[in-house]
C-alpha cells in the first residue's frame, strides 16, 4: 500500500457518541471511514456495498442482530477483517465470536494506539 493511499474503514458501533469520536478519530488518521452505521442490517449492507479494507464491530447492538450475527453473515461474502469492539469479556460471548474468525478484539473505552495498531495491521496491503 502506498504512503498516500486512504485506507478504508467500516464503523458498525449503536452509541452514537462513541461512533462520532470513533469517526473523527480515524479520519484525522488518514483512513477513509466509508460507513458510519448503528444496526447489524446495515453493517452486512455495508461490507457488501461499500467493499472496506477492515471492520470495526461492535459486539452488543441493540437492534435487529448482535455483531457477532452480522460478522456471521458477512463470512457467507467476504473475509474481511473485523475488529470486535466489546465491553463484554464474559467466555459464552468471547467464544460466539470466536467462532466468526475476528481480527482482534478490543477492549472499550477503546485505546487509540491498540485501536490504530490493530487497524494498520488488519487492513490488507
Amino acid at each position: 500500500m502506498e504512503e498516500n493511499e486512504r485506507r478504508s474503514v467500516g464503523i458498525v458501533e449503536d452509541e452514537g457518541m462513541i461512533a462520532m469520536l470513533l469517526r473523527e478519530l480515524l479520519t484525522r488518521e488518514g483512513f477513509e471511514v466509508v460507513c458510519t452505521v448503528k444496526t447489524g442490517r446495515e453493517a452486512v449492507d455495508c461490507v457488501r456495498d461499500r467493499s472496506p479494507q477492515v471492520m470495526l464491530m461492535d459486539i452488543n447492538l441493540k437492534e435487529d442482530m448482535d455483531g457477532i450475527e452480522a460478522a456471521t453473515r458477512i463470512r457467507e461474502f467476504s473475509d474481511i477483517p473485523i475488529i470486535f469492539l466489546t465491553a463484554y469479556t464474559d467466555s459464552r460471548t468471547k467464544e460466539r465470536a470466536e467462532g466468526v474468525r475476528p481480527y482482534a478484539f478490543l477492549p472499550k473505552p477503546i485505546n487509540k494506539k491498540l485501536l490504530l495498531t490493530a487497524l494498520t495491521q488488519g487492513i490488507p496491503v
